[in-house]
């Protein structure tokens, strides 16, 4: 792991305790010169000495070390920040002080591009190291460890008035200003100024979502805005013929940063550099001295307790009697698992496409519809992806289809084909199933009013009818790589239907068991956050992974989120309820994933609301699935793995404590390229308001539910739980910014009670 153990001392540490106050924490904080460092313990701060005539509030205490290893932890963090410190005149700067982050000084870290790709000095990707200090607690033994992480940061440091005269397209970037920062140890950085509406002849600069900033700004104060898409824009601007071939060395040298090997030998070297630095004190007479890396294969490195989990045997028969790891060919040979009770076996299908496709849109439905059986891969097993297509894989009848060319590829172009498609079919009292939308990527950079793809979806979910989506991008691929995506297309297809092409094996248990994720979607214009509006969203799986319900809150303040979460999951409960028909003493466990951890009085909440349904044997668990935290895994029997050297495979976990475990969703073998880089483990966090806490059937439901997404036949990277509120969440975004869209005529549609969203 990418962790080095933090020596606990044996002795004590010196500290004055004084009531907490954060004014008195922020005073000493930046007291110069430094001579303490205070933190935060419960209702009172302890103010530890760093020299032997530190200037102390109060008298010194010896607090023995072994007992305070959060206070080892946070006199360890800044013990990093203060030995960074002494860096900065060979050019490293502090942007953040928890985690530690780092921005590197120094040839080949201030910028990792090479000159050769003849890029100005002020076009940079640099590279920026990340410390953090955790406290791991494992059946009572304690560990405090540091970890060590690093990424590329995107510089474009010439100010607008320098890009604009090289022919940098403006409109509609998002553009920066340096701002200064407290903490005088963090470095200015940049924030969001607004984005351009309009640039002048003489360089002004019109913004919109400007916030308390000016409208107009003069193209010598601001900066564009450091993302990805900017960066390449400078970078076409600059290379002009050649940009597409710069832009792919850019890709490969990023690859080769986040790849394995280069991920592993940046982290040894920085941990090596450290304890090389013998100015690193946790406090005055008190050295910090770092351990072993935790490693698995090194004695009394303490590494944790790991496992593996396998992928789940999905079901494909309300019995159980088939049951296969491979959904692909069980499908091929069974067909799904509601093959016999599916209802819409004879689709009608409405087809909405722009011109240029006028001449081969029959053909691509064709093989969407009955698939590409002489497309196969390679080797002495060729397999074919989409071999019987939609209608052949998921036991369907001839569908009737119809085409309405769009007048344009325009907004209102595909709103109005969708209109003229519902007229047709209300003509003869009917009513689509599904409508197919060709569209094209380079489409998302337009206005929502004038997005074909929201306009139409739009126009097709009012009328009850799910939409799919065929880009171009898609359909203009090799032969094998499109079997491949439109056997996901159909398969997410048929799930939007309402059908189910497998469930997870039946819960040995005897409990009634629902899977709950929490999620939300922000309402906002621009993204300023006055004003911001959030819509909670919760999706619910029975423990075989079917599909229940999605529900949402109406619109309210960030403070009346848990309340308006609490009422959704009750009301989702007692309608469940009803419909199995539950006795009181009924034994039900409740397990909720959530993106953010909850506060200890939404759990409340939930707890109590839900125990005021009469049920008398409830259990709870509250699961934090993390995403962003600080820990990377090697496997260095994989370090000649071609595709992803030192990643682990999927289903490794590693139980960090008792209730944080590590979880690989996505391992070497499902890596689809080196680019892609060492894939990460998410981070289980246990809430412990939660009465049910066995972490290894917990996080293997986790694993379970990853591989168990109807969105693609490969393991996802989060849990379908989490999975399917994200996208509700973005499918919500877009749709309600398009014109004509009213979410309240549609909520209690047949259509938006399946998952219309995949």
């Amino acid at each position: 792991m990418n962790a080095v153990r933090i020596v606990i001392p044996a002795g004590t540490i010196p500290a004055a305790m004084v009531p907490y106050d954060r004014d008195t924490l922020y005073r000493l904080l930046d007291r110069d010169p430094q001579d303490v460092h205070a933190l935060r313990m419960e209702n009172e701060l302890a103010v530890v000495p760093l020299v032997p005539d530190a200037d102390l509030p109060a008298a010194r205490q010896a607090l023995r070390a072994a007992d305070h290893p959060n206070l080892v932890a946070g006199l360890a963090r800044e013990a990093v920040l203060r030995e960074v410190m002494t860096r900065a005149d060979r050019g490293y700067r502090i942007t953040r002080r928890r985690p530690l982050v780092v921005e590197a000084g120094g040839v080949g870290t201030e910028n990792v591009l090479p000159p050769e790709l003849g890029l100005p000095e002020w076009l940079k990707r640099r590279l920026v190291l990340e410390f953090d200090v955790r406290t791991l607690v494992s059946r009572g033994v304690v560990q405090v460890v540091l970890t060590c992480s690093h990424r590329l940061r995107t510089f474009i440091d010439a100010p607008v008035s320098e890009l604009r005269e090289i022919g940098v397209p403006l409109a509609g970037k998002a553009v920066s200003t340096l701002q200064e920062v407290a903490d005088p140890k963090l470095a200015d950085r940049l924030g969001y100024a607004g984005r351009i509406l309009s640039v002048d002849d003489d360089g002004t600069l019109t913004l919109e979502d400007h916030g308390d900033g000016s409208g107009t700004v003069p193209d010598g104060e601001l900066y564009l805005e450091p993302s990805r898409a900017n960066f390449a824009a400078v970078v076409a601007a600059l290379t002009q013929g050649r940009a597409s071939d710069v832009l792919k060395a850019l890709a490969d040298i990023e690859a080769k940063w986040h790849g394995g090997g280069v991920t592993r030998d940046t982290v040894g070297k920085t941990i090596a550099w450290l304890r090389r630095c013998e100015g690193l004190t946790l406090a005055d007479g008190v050295p910090m001295e770092l351990g072993a890396l935790l490693d698995q294969s090194v004695k009394g490195a303490g590494f944790p307790d790991v496992d593996v989990f396998p992928k789940p045997k999905l079901s494909f028969s309300p019995g159980g009697m088939r049951e296969n790891r491979w959904a692909q060919r069980e499908l091929d040979e069974t067909g799904p698992y509601d093959r016999e009770s599916f209802p819409l076996k004879k689709l009608r299908i409405a087809v909405v496409f722009e011109p240029a496709f006028r001449r081969n849109i029959a053909g691509i439905v064709e093989g969407f519809l009955y698939g590409l059986p002489d497309v196969r891969s390679q080797g002495t097993s060729p397999l074919a992806p989409h071999p019987t297509g939609l209608v052949g894989r998921f036991r369907l009848d001839e569908p009737q289809v119809g085409y309405f060319p769009a007048a344009g590829d325009r907004g209102e172009d595909y709103a109005e084909a969708a209109r003229a498609a519902i007229a047709d079919a209300s003509d003869r009292d009917e009513q689509w199933d599904l409508a197919l939308l060709q569209v094209s990527r380079e489409w998302k950079e337009r206005p929502y009013e004038d997005s074909p793809y929201w306009m139409g979806k739009a126009a097709f979910l009012k009328q009850g009818t799910v939409v799919q989506a065929l880009s171009t991008e898609t359909l203009a691929m090799e032969d094998l790589p499109y079997a491949m995506a439109l056997a996901n297309v159909a398969l997410g297809v048929y799930a939007k239907l309402g059908g189910r092409p497998w469930l997870l094996p039946a819960s040995r248990g005897d409990a009634h068991e629902f899977v709950f994720g929490l999620g939300s979607h922000v309402e906002k214009q621009g993204r300023r956050g006055a004003g911001q509006r959030v819509v909670g969203i919760a999706t619910m799986f029975t423990a075989q992974g079917e599909f229940v319900l999605d529900s949402r809150t109406a619109s309210v303040g960030y403070e009346g989120l848990p309340d308006a979460l609490r009422t959704v999951v009750v009301d989702a409960i007692r309608r469940v309820r009803s419909e199995e028909r539950w006795r009181p003493d009924d034994p039900v466990r409740l397990i909720f994933h959530a993106f953010t951890q909850l506060g200890r009085e939404s759990a409340d909440a939930v707890v109590e609301a839900v125990k005021g349904l009469g049920l008398s044997r409830m259990d709870f668990a509250f699961l934090h699935v993390v995403e962003d935290h600080p820990f990377t895994v090697f496997d260095l029997e994989a370090e000649k793995d071609h595709k992803a050297p030192l990643a682990p495979e999927r289903g490794q976990t590693i139980a960090l404590g008792d209730r944080e475990w590590l979880v690989t969703l996505t391992g070497r073998k499902e890596v689809k390229g080196s680019r892609q880089g060492l894939p990460d483990p998410i981070l289980l966090r246990l809430h412990r308001r939660s009465t049910y806490s066995d972490m290894e059937a917990l996080s293997r439901q986790v694993s379970d539910f990853a591989c168990h997404s109807w969105r693609t036949f490969m393991p996802a990277r989060l849990p379908v739980t989490l999975g399917y509120a994200d996208q509700i969440a973005r499918q919500l975004a877009g749709l309600e910014r398009t014109p004509g869209w009213d979410r309240d005529a549609v909520a209690g549609s047949r259509v938006m009670r399946r998952p219309w969203f995949l």
